[in-house]
């Protein structure tokens, strides 16, 4: 498809495509020519440990105050799925204790300039530390979370599934602040690691991080986050709101899964059909909880009101058609396909199961491709190429490579 300078962009921001995706694309191609994947070991090593001491900066707790309304205390390394879920459902013994494998972004982000690693999507961590972040202080994350962790009080459905979207939405709001932080992350010839890397090194790594940053700029609307915020925030000012509470603000969509699951995940994403710009439109919350004590486990949509109608008959439509086939039995796969989908594209928060892992590294599956040759892969890497595949399409409708990761998903065994 070609697309004219001056033409709308196709990510329905509003702008013009010079003004909005053709500028990330300038900015990735600049990105992909300063890569950094042929430097010494030794530089590689530095970088690396750069990385990795700027990224604890996001889950570091110090200089953060407790994200519920009007708190200032400390906030305490809280876990974004129940440890207790983690441990029972998806966790395996390994000599590092119960382990998971995670969409960490700790380890994506040390491992950059790794060669062998940087490509990697799932890392094996210890339960310990999978899905945490400082959000809340000692006493607001006991008081909000107890009825989903230790079920006192017992929450209703609605209640169960609005403290997951909670809980998931502020980690996604701290890491888009983050990401959106003015870039300061110079490395300078004098001071640090910079000493010991060559200026050709240390300039294409200043321009990589610049880049990343303008782009991330470019793609999230702080504006809307915040409002998001706010809205959250009425609903949490008692530490378990009513469903009549939850109501006001939100429209909670559960969708019970007939069997156990071993794998979890949760994002933020805003849709646009075409008939207005992105930008418009506040944030939907998806997630996928594993089952735990009485609850099963779900899938899950929580919608801002203002959201409800634009996607009653689009986004929510298909999710309950899809669903009503599947209760029905007439095709349970297309329902968890969607599910699927939708996790992997809006979640950077995904846990899974270390017996999952090693199945679909097993597992090979065959597709041909556009000229007709038979492509034979692992199903996880297979998984890799859908996950690539997402990002390079992030905030944009082209429905041809997205139906090309649908087809992919429906041959990765998950469920």
């Amino acid at each position: 498809m070609s697309i004219g300078r001056n033409d709308k962009c196709p990510c329905n921001s509003g702008k013009k495509y010079k003004h909005c995706h053709l500028k990330i694309e300038k900015l990735r191609k600049q990105m992909e020519r300063d890569n950094l994947r042929d430097i010494s070991e030794s530089e590689r090593k530095q970088l690396q440990s750069h990385d990795r001491n700027r990224v604890k900066q996001l889950f570091d707790s110090k200089g953060k105050e407790c994200l519920y309304s009007n708190c200032d205390r400390k906030p305490i390394k809280s876990h974004t799925f129940p440890r207790n879920i983690l441990e029972k459902q998806i966790a395996r013994k390994t000599d590092n204790g119960y382990s998971v494998f995670s969409t960490d972004i700790k380890n994506i982000v040390s491992n950059l300039q790794n060669p062998r690693s940087y490509s990697e999507l799932f890392y094996e961590v210890n339960i310990n530390d999978a899905g945490t972040m400082p959000l809340f202080c000692e006493e607001h994350d006991n008081q909000i979370f107890s009825p989903i962790e230790t079920f006192k009080p017992i929450p209703t459905e609605k209640q169960y599934i609005f403290l997951y979207a909670y809980r998931f939405f502020l980690y996604h709001f701290s890491k888009e602040k983050y990401a959106l932080i003015d870039y300061h992350d110079v490395i300078a010839s004098e001071k640090g690691v910079g000493k010991s890397l060559s200026s050709d090194t240390r300039n294409k790594r200043n321009s990589i991080y610049a880049n990343a940053t303008k782009i991330a700029n470019t793609k999230t609307n702080i504006t809307n986050l915040d409002v998001l915020k706010i809205k959250f925030d009425q609903v949490m000012n008692h530490t378990l709101p009513s469903d009549a509470k939850i109501d006001e603000h939100f429209k909670v969509y559960g969708y019970k899964l007939k069997n156990d699951i071993q794998w979890c995940g949760a994002g933020c994403t805003e849709f646009s059909y075409n008939d207005t710009g992105v930008m418009n439109h506040l944030g939907c919350s998806f997630g996928l909880i594993p089952q735990n004590r009485d609850f099963p486990a779900y899938f899950y949509c929580v919608v801002p009101n203002e959201e409800n109608d634009y996607l009653k008959d689009k986004l929510l439509k298909l999710l309950n058609d899809k669903y009503d086939g599947y209760k029905n039995e007439k095709d349970t796969a297309s329902f968890e396909n969607i599910i699927k989908y939708y996790i992997f594209d809006s979640s950077e928060n995904i846990i899974i199961s270390p017996d999952i892992i090693d199945e679909l590294r097993d597992k090979e599956i065959c597709f041909f491709n556009e000229k007709g040759k038979l492509l034979k892969n692992s199903q996880y890497e297979w998984l890799l190429q859908a996950n690539s595949l997402l990002i390079q399409v992030k905030g944009v409708q082209n429905e041809e490579v997205r139906n090309i990761v649908y087809n992919i998903l429906e041959k990765i065994d998950l469920f």
